[in-house]
């Protein structure tokens, strides 16, 4: 699990039904049994598991939750759209926007529903949606709000824009043990913009 989730399961599973409640992102690994699916219930999805590797991000603040799947296979049910069953390959990502009652709501925003998950480059293997399984941080042209969001999991703080503009400033690399201090000021080896740092607050001006 990922910092600031939640995952919720009974002590023992009743029934022909494996079912788990998560806010926030978990990766998981299930064995395939026909006769207990697993499903893990998300805000905005169902995600009923058919013997596989994937990633779910589903927290409540922000604007889309993801379903990425590694391996195997998975079948996707919108919460506000029942009927509509979305079959997952493998190295396919599904996005939902928030508060958005349908996949045709999706794509009058432009939002396509299943796209393929981000590797960092052709050389390296790395998943950016799942790379901090592997304690890393991996961003690619990230919008600078997009990634404050991520960072302020990562390092447990809070992160203030100052100057909105700031906000969209895009940037591409990779996070694993490096402290707060310095990943700021790597950032600020490509983009311009001051910071300060109090208690557990950043602000970015």
């Amino acid at each position: 699990m990922n910092s600031d989730s939640e995952l919720k399961y009974p002590l023992r599973f009743k029934g022909d039904k494996r079912e788990v409640y998560l806010k926030g992102e978990a990766f998981f690994d299930v064995t395939k049994d026909a006769s207990r699916p697993f499903i893990v219930h998300t805000e905005q999805m169902n995600i009923n598991v058919l013997g596989t590797s994937f990633n779910i991000k589903a927290y409540p603040d922000d604007s889309t939750s993801e379903t990425t799947l590694i391996s195997g296979e998975v079948e996707v049910q919108l919460k506000n759209r029942p009927e509509k069953k979305i079959r997952l390959r493998p190295a396919e990502k599904l996005v939902v926007t928030n508060g958005v009652d349908s996949l045709q709501q999706l794509s009058d925003r432009t939002t396509p529903a299943i796209i393929k998950p981000i590797y960092f480059s052709k050389e390296d293997s790395a998943i950016v949606e799942t790379a901090w399984i592997d304690n890393k941080l991996i961003f690619q042209d990230e919008s600078f709000a997009s990634l404050a969001s991520r960072m302020e999991r990562w390092y447990n703080v809070s992160i203030r824009f100052e100057n909105t503009t700031i906000q969209q400033q895009r940037f591409t690399g990779i996070f694993s043990k490096e402290p707060l201090e310095q990943a700021l000021e790597a950032l600020r080896l490509t983009e311009h913009f001051n910071y300060k740092i109090a208690d557990d607050t950043v602000i970015i001006y």
